[in-house]
């Protein structure tokens, strides 16, 4: 009935206009001979007076002709109403049956099925749910097709194998991270840290291509090699130089929440997701992708990738063999690998002179008294540390790793390797030839910057890294910290520092920006490097053997050593000792001090690095504990015509 009243609606217009017209050409038709009717009757309009009836024919045709077309599509309209009327009471009733059975042959579900009003509401509006879909939603895994379900299949009961399936199925990863950091290093873990020290319901998700949860690397190559536990490799303690024990990582797995429960987490936490690699940013989409396709969005991204230790050319080029005997020493992997070595293999050479290379040569040297293992260092450099001691204080230092049972070799350049007759043959320029079983390359650090290209940041030509500014930011929602970044030194202009303290710092710093802090980066950041338990410094600043330097020393006590650092910090690592305020409470001694220069003997000293005439850098040579004296120095960027003087802040010549 509804529908033949919207045909009349739709016809009555046309009919009145036909008879509109049609009295119109009647009146015409008047005119023309000369009668002008006073009346139509509406009777009458199909038969006008003479030389209008073809027209008033054809009028009526039309108006019939409609009738019969309104009247027909009424017919059609209402036996399609009634067909499709009758299939979907037909459904309804088959449905209600189905729901029937499933009550009387299985036991009461635990999900409710939804009123058969939404059911429909929700099939007759899909666009608008798909265009706005609910907040409080959480979006399907987005490693799997998404697929709409027909209308029966949302109706159908679930059965019993599709229970169990729900059942056993386990919550999906994150698909999205309010905070995402990249790394699951140092400055990694720093960062999440600080953005939950200051939004403690913040869900921060770590993801690192390494297997392990966030650990310090320091100890890699300076405490865990002088542990007496045989499962050292295993439990991954040590004990610090003050004797006190303690593990590798920052935190136990139970610190952590777990990467599926981070999305429900309702006082937020810290998860961790091992052995994934980002390799694609989508900056203005915010999100990145993983390794196995697996895509994360995130409100704001922390970059701290660090470094990829370098290796030699002339070693790449040498065939599998040869790669498969060398090391290049950074992860927990690579100590338990060298580790290993180093109980079967009968020699061992290490290729850089540097920090790592010449703690790494120490901690072999002392086990070779023990195993008879040969360990040789070699190194382009006229000694140890060159490029960042002095020269006689590089050469005093060659002379006590030599003293640990390590062969050096200086000026070497090494020309080839190879391998024959079941060893290692290193060929260096100069003719020399060095016969090994196993290589270790410390030969530098090559940051992390694969990520640049995908998300469009900047990278350092002259420094490597990303380059950030003052707030360790890259780009809206995007920070850097750690080996990575390369920010601008208010003192020393741009840098890149390949430290843990700096590495400490900047992720907090990282983590505080990300919360909405705005700070920027000040710190001065320090390094320190341990020569066994006797012999240690720490640094700050720019520590290059091209500068002019001035150093200080005197005569070393017993507790001038880095054992004894430890015992009155009580921490191993000693960038966690440091405080601001101890700078403002030095003060230098009243009595003269002597100025110890170039003896052969030196116990302990401070070094200053020259920059037209301005202390940018120092190095306190065992001497601990003064490090906010130093970065104090640098800060203030003053000259200084007597270094002696500043030497006595430091109290070196105290009993």
């Amino acid at each position: 009935m509804l529908t033949c009243r919207a045909v009349w609606k739709k016809l009555a217009p046309l009919a009145r206009a036909s008879s509109t017209v049609c009295r119109q050409n009647v009146r015409r038709a008047g005119w023309n001979n000369a009668r002008t009717p006073l009346c139509v009757p509406v009777a009458h309009m199909s038969t006008g007076p003479v030389g209008g009836g073809s027209d008033n024919l054809k009028y009526a045709l039309l108006v019939g002709a409609s009738f019969v077309g309104g009247l027909t599509y009424a017919v059609i309209t209402l036996k399609g109403d009634q067909k499709r009327h009758v299939e979907r009471m037909t459904e309804i009733s088959s449905r209600k049956q189905k729901s029937a059975s499933q009550i009387q042959t299985e036991p009461p579900a635990t999900v409710m099925e939804p009123p058969l009003e939404t059911k429909l509401e929700a099939a007759a509006a899909p666009d608008a749910e798909a265009a706005a879909p609910s907040e409080t939603a959480e979006p399907p895994p987005v490693d799997e097709p998404l697929a709409e379900a027909s209308a029966e299949e949302a109706a159908a009961p679930l059965t019993d194998a599709g229970v169990e399936e729900a059942a056993d199925s386990k919550p999906s990863l994150p698909s999205h991270a309010p905070y995402l950091l990249i790394g699951g290093g140092t400055a990694s873990f720093a960062a999440a840290r600080s953005i939950r020290a200051r939004d403690p319901d913040a869900k921060v998700l770590i993801v690192t291509d390494e297997p392990d949860l966030p650990y310090m690397r320091p100890p890699l190559s300076k405490e865990l090699w002088f542990s007496d536990d045989p499962s050292v490799t295993e439990t991954l303690r040590f004990k610090q130089w003050n004797g006190k024990e303690r593990s590798i990582y920052f935190q136990p797995p139970s610190f952590y929440v777990d990467a599926e429960e981070l999305s429900g987490a309702e006082n937020g936490g810290v998860a961790v997701l091992t052995g994934r690699k980002v390799v694609h940013m989508d900056v203005r989409g915010n999100k990145v992708k993983l390794d196995d396709d697996m895509e994360i969005s995130y409100d704001k991204c922390l970059i701290a990738t660090g470094g990829v230790p370098r290796n030699l050319q002339v070693i790449e080029r040498a065939g599998e063999e040869v790669m498969k005997r060398t090391t290049v020493f950074r992860k927990i992997d690579d100590f338990k690998s060298l580790d290993k070595v180093s109980r079967n293999a009968q020699s061992i050479t290490i290729i850089g002179g540097g920090f790592l290379g010449s703690e790494l040569a120490c901690a072999l040297g002392r086990r070779s008294t023990e195993s008879g293992l040969e360990v040789i260092q070699m190194f382009p450099e006229k000694g140890n540390m060159g490029k960042v001691l002095p020269e006689y204080l590089s050469n005093w230092t060659t002379e006590k790793v030599k003293k640990e049972g390590v062969k050096v070799i200086r000026e070497a350049v090494v020309k080839s390797v190879s391998y024959k007759d079941d060893k290692l043959e290193i060929k260096l320029k100069d003719g020399r030839v060095v016969r090994t079983d196993h290589i270790v390359a410390a030969v530098g650090l090559e940051p992390n910057v694969d990520l640049a290209k995908s998300a469009g940041l900047e990278v350092d030509s002259d420094f490597g890294g990303y380059r950030v500014n003052a707030e360790l930011q890259a780009r809206s929602n995007i920070w850097v910290a750690g080996d990575a970044a390369c920010f601008y030194d208010i003192r020393l202009g741009r840098r890149r520092v390949e430290h843990h303290d700096h590495a400490v710092v900047s992720g907090r710093l990282a983590g505080e920006n990300m919360t909405g802090a705005n700070k920027p980066y000040w710190h001065q950041s320090m390094f320190w490097s341990d020569l066994g338990p006797d012999v240690g410094y720490e640094a700050i600043g720019i520590v290059d053997s091209s500068l002019p330097t001035v150093g200080v020393f005197a005569k070393a006590t017993a507790k001038d050593t880095p054992k004894a650092a430890t015992e009155e910090s009580g921490t191993g690592i000693r960038s966690e000792s440091e405080t601001e305020d101890t700078a403002s409470s030095a003060v230098a001694p009243a009595a003269p001090a002597p100025v110890v220069s170039h003896r052969d003997e030196y116990g302990k000293g401070v070094i200053f690095y020259l920059r037209e005439k301005v202390v940018v850098g120092i190095i306190l040579w065992n001497v601990f504990n003064r490090m906010p004296i130093a970065r104090k120095i640098i800060k203030d960027g003053e000259e200084h015509v007597d270094l002696n003087e500043v030497a006595k802040l430091f109290n070196i010549h105290e009993d």
